[in-house]
C-alpha cells in the first residue's frame, strides 16, 4: 500500500509541475503575442470574473497556442516517468534474484549488460521528478520575466495615497443639472484609436483606415493632446487598457484594480459597492439607462457593474436570442454584428425617446476586437487585411448612425460621445502599421453639447476624465470640475496628468492603495 501511495504521489508531482511549468511558459508567449503588453491587473482581473461569453476563436487560440502544448509536455514527463520505473523495477528484480538468471532474460531484450546496469541509475524517476520541478521552475521564470509580475508585486506592496488625496467624491460634490434634462447617446469604439488616421491628421498609417471618424472629430469636438489639425486622445494608464476597465474608468472617474491577495471579487454579489458611477447620477436624476452590446453582457464584469450601477437594462447577445431578434444558433464573432448593434439601437433610442423621461443609451461595439476583427456583410474589401476592412467597416457605419441620430426629433436635445475604449490589441496589424515610439491614444468625439470647450488642442488626459466631462456635455455644472480622478475637459482646469505627468500618475496608479480597496471595493455608500 505505502509502495502504491508513493508511486501515486510520484506521478501526480510529475503531473502537476511539468503541466504548471508548461502551461505558464506557453500561456504567457501567447499573451503577449496577442494582446500585447498585457498588464497584471488585467490578468489578475479575468481570473476574478465570469468568462462567459468569451469568443470561441480566443479559446481556440489559447488551446492550440498554450493548451495543447503544455499536455504534450506533460505527456512526455509522464512517459518518462512510467519508463524509468520499469527500468528501476528491472534493476531491483536484478539485485533481489539470481543474477545470472535475470541476466539471460534481459541480454535478449536490452542486449549489453551495461545497459541494464546504467540506463536504470541515470534515467531514475528522481531524475524525472528533477526535470519536471525544472520545468516548473522555467515556466515560472520566462512567465515572469515577459509579464512584469514582479514588478507589479513590488508596486503592489507599496501603499499609495495618490488616489485618496486626488478623489473628489461624487456624493460629496455638486452636480446641477439643466432645467431641461439633456438625452445621452454613448458610444464605445472597440479598440478604436486615432493611430488610424493618416499621418496628416495626425494618425501613424499612410491611409486612412476611418476617414467618416475623422470628419466627424472634424466638424465637433474632439479633445486632443496635439494641436492643428491633428488629432490625439486619451492615453492610457494603469487600470484603463482592456474593455472592462475602458468602460469602469469612462464612468467612475477611476482605474480599474483588483488586489492580487484576497478572492472576494470571485464571489460577485457586489462589484465595487463603494463606488458612485455616471449611471447612478443620471438614474438619481430620473434618467432611463440603457447598454446595447453585442456580446453576452455577463463577460468580464459587465453586468454586474451595470445593473450595480445605475439600474441599467440591457439588450446584449443573450437577450436578443430570447426575444427572437436574433435566429437560434446565430453567432458572429463575439454574438451579433455591429450592423445588428446599430439597427437595434436606432429601435431602442425611437423608443427611448417616446418614454417621456431622459435617456442614457451606452453602445458597444465589437467587430474590430483583435485578433483581426471581423467582417461583416457592409464591409467592402479595400484593404489587404480583414483588420483594416473592419476599422474602415466601423468608421461608415458610425457616422451612418450619427446621420440617422440627427434625423430624429429627439435629437436636438440629444448629446452624442463616441470614445475608443482603449488602443488595439490586433498586434498582427498594429505591430507592423504602427511605428515603433507613436504615442497611441484612443479616439473621442462630442457630438451637440450645450457648451462649448475652453480649448480642444493641447490637452493631456485619461479615460478617467472623460466621467466629469459627459455630465458637462450634458450641460450640467460640477462643483470644481471634478468628479473622482477625472477633471472636466471643458473647463481650463488641469487634469491630474496635465498636473504630475504620465510616469508619476502611472507608478502611483501601479502602487496599492489601502483607500481604494477600502473604499469602494469593500466600502458602502451613504446616499
Amino acid at each position: 500500500m505505502k509502495k502504491r501511495i508513493k508511486d501515486f504521489l510520484g506521478y501526480l508531482f510529475v503531473f502537476l509541475l511539468s503541466f504548471i511549468g508548461g502551461l505558464l511558459a506557453f500561456a504567457a508567449k501567447w499573451a503577449v503575442s496577442s494582446f500585447g503588453n498585457i498588464s497584471v491587473d488585467e490578468i489578475i482581473f479575468h481570473l476574478k470574473v465570469p468568462l462567459q461569453g468569451t469568443d470561441t476563436g480566443a479559446v481556440k487560440a489559447f488551446a492550440i497556442q498554450a493548451l495543447i502544448p503544455a499536455l504534450i509536455i506533460t505527456g512526455v514527463f509522464l512517459t518518462m516517468h512510467v519508463l524509468a520505473g520499469r527500468k528501476e523495477g528491472i534493476l531491483r528484480r536484478w539485485r533481489e534474484r539470481d543474477k545470472k538468471e535475470v541476466w539471460l532474460r534481459m541480454k535478449k531484450k536490452t542486449g549489453e549488460e551495461k545497459e541494464c546496469l546504467i540506463v536504470p541509475v541515470v534515467f531514475s524517476k528522481g531524475a524525472v521528478l528533477a526535470l519536471a520541478s525544472l520545468c516548473c521552475l522555467f515556466g515560472i521564470s520566462y512567465g515572469a520575466r515577459i509579464i512584469p509580475v514582479a514588478d507589479y508585486v513590488k508596486r503592489a506592496l507599496h501603499d499609495s495615497s495618490f488616489i485618496q488625496e486626488n478623489y473628489a467624491d461624487p456624493l460629496s460634490t455638486a452636480v446641477t443639472f439643466p432645467e431641461k434634462k439633456r438625452n445621452l447617446i454613448y458610444i464605445y469604439l472597440e479598440s478604436m484609436e486615432t493611430s488610424f488616421m493618416d499621418e496628416a491628421h495626425g494618425g501613424a498609417v499612410k491611409v486612412n483606415y476611418i476617414p467618416e471618424l475623422t470628419e466627424l472629430a472634424e466638424e465637433n469636438i474632439s479633445f486632443s493632446s496635439k494641436s492643428g489639425d491633428k488629432f490625439g486622445g486619451a492615453r492610457m494608464v494603469t487600470g484603463t487598457t482592456w474593455t472592462m476597465a475602458g468602460m469602469f474608468s469612462q464612468t467612475s472617474g477611476l482605474p480599474l484594480k483588483l488586489p492580487v491577495r484576497n478572492n472576494e471579487m470571485s464571489h460577485y454579489e457586489k462589484f465595487f459597492p463603494g463606488v458612485t458611477t455616471l449611471g447612478e447620477i443620471l438614474e438619481d436624476a430620473g434618467y432611463d439607462n440603457w447598454l446595447v452590446l453585442g456580446s453576452d453582457i455577463t463577460f468580464g464584469g459587465r453586468k454586474a457593474y451595470f445593473t450595480q450601477h445605475g439600474d441599467y437594462q440591457y439588450l446584449d447577445y443573450i437577450t436578443a436570442l430570447k426575444d427572437g431578434l436574433i435566429p437560434q444558433g446565430y453567432k458572429k464573432f463575439w454574438g451579433f454584428e455591429d450592423r445588428k448593434l446599430f439597427q437595434f439601437a436606432k429601435e431602442k433610442a425611437d423608443e427611448l425617446s417616446h418614454g417621456g423621461k431622459p435617456f442614457n443609451m451606452t453602445l458597444l461595439t465589437v467587430d474590430t476586437h483583435m485578433p483581426n476583427g471581423s467582417r461583416c456583410s457592409l464591409c467592402e474589401k479595400q484593404y489587404p487585411t480583414k483588420y483594416e476592412n473592419a476599422l474602415s467597416c466601423s468608421s461608415r457605419q458610425v457616422a451612418d448612425f450619427v446621420k440617422w441620430l440627427k434625423k430624429q426629433d429627439f435629437y436636438k436635445n440629444t448629446t452624442v460621445i463616441i470614445s475608443g475604449d482603449h488602443i488595439s490589441m490586433a498586434r498582427g496589424f498594429t505591430d507592423t502599421a504602427i511605428p515603433a515610439g507613436y504615442q497611441r491614444q484612443t479616439y473621442n468625439c462630442i457630438i451637440n453639447p450645450p457648451v462649448k470647450p475652453a480649448k480642444e488642442e493641447n490637452r493631456e488626459f485619461t479615460n478617467m476624465d472623460m466621467f466629469p466631462t459627459t455630465l458637462a456635455a450634458l450641460g450640467c455644472t460640477i462643483e470644481g470640475d471634478r468628479l473622482g480622478l477625472g477633471t472636466n475637459l471643458f473647463s481650463e482646469r488641469k487634469t491630474l496628468l496635465e498636473s504630475v505627468g504620465i510616469e508619476k500618475m502611472d507608478n502611483e496608479l501601479q502602487a496599492g492603495s489601502k483607500f481604494y480597496d477600502s473604499h469602494f471595493m469593500y466600502g458602502k455608500k451613504d446616499k
